[in-house]
Parts: structure tokens; C-alpha cells; sequence
């Protein structure tokens, strides 16, 4: 069965085709600057070396062409037309309370979706477009939507309620939700597979604290595969500091900073959002690699940075163990966790209650991914390379074979 992913962005498309049970992968790109003026194409296959093709493209429907076009091209030979391709899988950052399994897309799916463009108002909208105009192309082919804060679902009520009134959950469903869940479940996976022991099993009273770093961040306490807290919650902003969004802070000082500064929404959205986390902080980078580069020669801004971003990591660590009654691994992931020995050195030293030791060559001289701790460590600490494609190509093909086959 050949199954298309697709991660719709704003002004960028990331695709994946797979050969599935197999995950055997046939292709793979990205349509990046839709809409602007230096739009590109970067595609690559077995047969075909990997290539970047520029072109004006003014919208998602042309970019979807331009990708059926390379898909089809027969001096390529991927496949002949569209209809080769037996199911489309989305992946979709936001449904709420609405849905608790990733479905077979059809107008209700699609109005759930809608109903969570408040909730997720950066990520829903070019996921939406990105469905829609592929039921359009494929009009005959399964769409299934997967959804992003779906690993979360069983998080327990005294974890995902605020300290607000009851009844603005029950008006407006105003809780934590979490999200990077479909990066989650491919790193408890590979974890298990990496220590060849099966964590994450409802059969093991196992343990997890997964931390997703990039320009986005997020830190998960995982039992017995189960999601039972996570930084993130009603919107992507809370937690760990990131990139450019501040993480936790004290609620109160939203009005203070609107009446000191004159803001209005817009204007505080943007400080929480764009201008804070570690560009705030440093007043220079928002990119964690001149930040850490900034950090080592000596620049004081970047440090105090880099320490406020550790500690809040540390912070998290403590906490959910505390939450957990203990910890078995730590698996880090994402460009900064997956890329920076110094991230983790620094976010695992100091520890020592814990139980953690450090394996301070197979963490500095890690290529890809692998564990880092030392044999005798009683948490075991890994870095996982996270695929999100092929897990919502394993749950496109799950969904698409359980009812029967692609156009059943």
C-alpha cells in the first residue's frame, strides 16, 4: 500500500511516500515560501538524486501540484497517476476534546477541525487547506487526519485542569492539551528499541520523561506508555522556554505589561509568542545554535539565556518524577535535543539524587542517535532521531487496512 504524508504549514508543505507495512521510503520534499516570492521545491527518490527546483508558487493547490508533477514525472518512475496512491495521511496539531482517535477524514471530521482554529490558530488553518485541497486532487482516496495532541488524551483531570473556575472548562473547554504526541509516540518506540527493553507497555511499570527540543519545546511524563502530564497545555506556549515563546510565567503579569506598554491582544500575542524565550532573553538569537555558540565565547547575554533554558528543563525533570514516584530513562529529541551534547550535559549535571551518570564520550561524540549513559547509571538517558511521517504513515495504513482497504 503506497501512503502520502503531509504536514501542511503556512507557506510550506513537507511530504512523504511510503511503501507501507514495509516503511520502505519511495520519496520525500518539501514546497517551502508558498506565497512569496522564492518558492522552491526540494525533492528526493532512489532512482533520483536529491534536487531543488525553484518556481513562483502562489498557493497550497499549486504547490500539491507541483508535487503530483515530480511524483508522476516518467523519467522518474514513482507512479504513473494519483490513483496509485492508496491513502493520504495529515497531520493535524489540534482537535480538542472532540476527538480522542485519529480518524478517516469526512465533513464532520472536517468541522472539528474548524472548531479548533481558536485553539491552534497558527497550525489548524494550513492544516485544513492542506485536506482539503487534497480531497479535492485525490477525490477518491482515504484522507485521514492524525492528530497531534492525541498521545495526550489519557492525561488525568488533576493534571489537565487549571486553577480557574470550573465553569469556563465547561463553557469553553479551557484546559492543558499537549502536543508534539505524534513525536512522542515514534520516541517511546525507537526508545524501546534502542534498550531493547519494552518501555512504554501497559504490561511495565515503567517511567519516561521524553523531551522534545526545537524551536518549539515540550517535556512529557510518560508512565507505562502513558501520557500523565506534559509542559505544554492549552496553547503551545506554556512550558519550557522556547525559541521565541516565553513558557511559564506568572498570569498576572499579561494586563500589568498591556497597561504599562499600551498594549492591546495582538501586541501582548506577539511578545509571548515571537518575542520572547531565548530571543528575549539574549536580545540577539533566536536560534539555539548561535545561541550556544554565543554561550561558549563568553557573550553574557547568551549565557544568561542558556542558563534560564536549562534550568527550566531541570525544573520539569524534578518535577515529574516527583509526579511519577520515580524515573527508569530520559529520551531527548528534536534539533536541539537530538544536536547539542552541551544541552544535555548541562540539563542532565548536577543530578545526582537521581541517579544519573552521564557517559560524557558517548554523549559528546554521538552522530546520530543512540543511548549516552554510563553502564552502571540507574536512569538510562537516550537521543532519538524523531520521524513523524512514518508514524502517521503507520497510523494512516492501521486506520485505511481496518476498514477494509484504500476506497472502502
Amino acid at each position: 500500500m503506497k501512503i502520502l504524508t503531509i504536514n501542511s504549514g503556512s507557506t510550506s508543505i513537507k511530504f512523504k511516500l511510503f511503501e507501507m507495512p514495509q516503511e520502505k521510503l519511495i520519496a520525500y520534499g518539501k514546497v517551502e515560501e508558498i506565497g512569496l516570492e522564492h518558492s522552491k521545491l526540494s525533492f528526493w527518490c532512489a532512482s533520483h538524486e536529491e534536487e531543488s527546483v525553484h518556481s513562483q508558487i502562489s498557493n497550497h493547490r499549486k504547490g500539491f501540484a507541483l508535487i503530483i508533477k515530480r511524483l508522476t514525472d516518467p523519467t522518474i518512475k514513482i507512479i504513473r497517476d494519483t490513483s496509485e496512491i492508496d491513502a493520504i495521511g495529515h497531520r493535524v496539531v489540534h482537535a480538542g476534546e472532540k476527538l480522542s482517535h485519529h480518524s478517516i477524514i469526512n465533513e464532520e471530521i472536517l468541522g472539528f477541525i474548524r472548531d479548533c482554529i481558536e485553539l491552534a490558530p497558527l497550525h489548524n488553518p494550513p492544516n485544513l487547506t492542506g485536506i482539503e485541497v487534497c480531497m479535492e486532487i485525490f477525490a477518491n482516496t482515504p484522507n485521514i487526519a492524525v492528530f497531534d495532541n492525541n498521545f495526550h488524551k489519557d492525561i488525568p483531570q488533576k493534571a489537565y485542569l487549571y486553577g480557574l473556575p470550573y465553569e469556563y472548562y465547561l463553557k469553553y473547554r479551557i484546559r492543558k492539551y499537549g502536543f508534539h504526541g505524534i513525536a512522542y509516540t515514534y520516541m517511546i518506540k525507537r526508545l524501546s528499541e534502542l534498550l531493547q527493553e519494552k518501555y512504554g507497555s501497559a504490561s511495565r511499570q515503567d517511567n519516561v520523561i521524553a523531551i522534545m527540543l526545537g524551536g518549539g519545546s515540550s517535556i512529557t511524563a510518560v508512565k507505562s506508555g502513558i501520557s500523565t502530564d506534559t509542559s505544554m497545555g492549552f496553547t503551545p506556549a506554556e512550558g519550557l522556554i522556547m525559541s521565541t515563546r516565553c513558557g511559564d510565567i506568572d498570569p498576572a503579569l499579561i494586563p500589568y505589561l498591556m497597561k504599562k506598554e499600551g498594549l492591546d491582544i495582538a501586541g501582548i500575542d506577539s511578545i509571548i509568542n515571537k518575542k520572547s524565550g531565548i530571543l528575549g532573553l539574549s536580545t540577539k538569537y533566536s536560534n539555539f545554535k548561535q545561541l550556544q555558540d554565543g554561550m561558549l565565547s563568553g557573550d553574557e547575554d547568551c549565557k544568561r539565556a542558556f542558563d534560564a533554558y536549562v534550568y527550566r528543563i531541570k525544573k520539569y525533570i524534578g518535577a515529574y518524577t516527583a509526579a511519577m514516584n520515580g524515573l527508569d530513562a530520559i529520551v531527548f529529541s528534536g534539533g536541539i535535543g537530538e544536536k547539542s551534547a552541551i544541552l544535555r550535559e548541562s540539563v542532565l549535571g548536577k543530578m545526582d539524587f537521581l541517579g544519573i551518570q552521564l557517559d560524557k564520550d558517548l554523549n559528546g561524540n554521538l552522530e546520530s542517535e543512540g543511548i549516552i549513559s554510563g553502564e552502571s547509571s540507574k536512569v538510562k538517558v537516550a537521543v532519538v532521531n524523531v520521524d513523524e511521517e512514518v508514524v502517521i504513515a503507520r497510523q494512516t495504513y492501521g486506520i485505511v487496512k481496518d476498514t477494509g482497504g484504500p476506497g472502502k
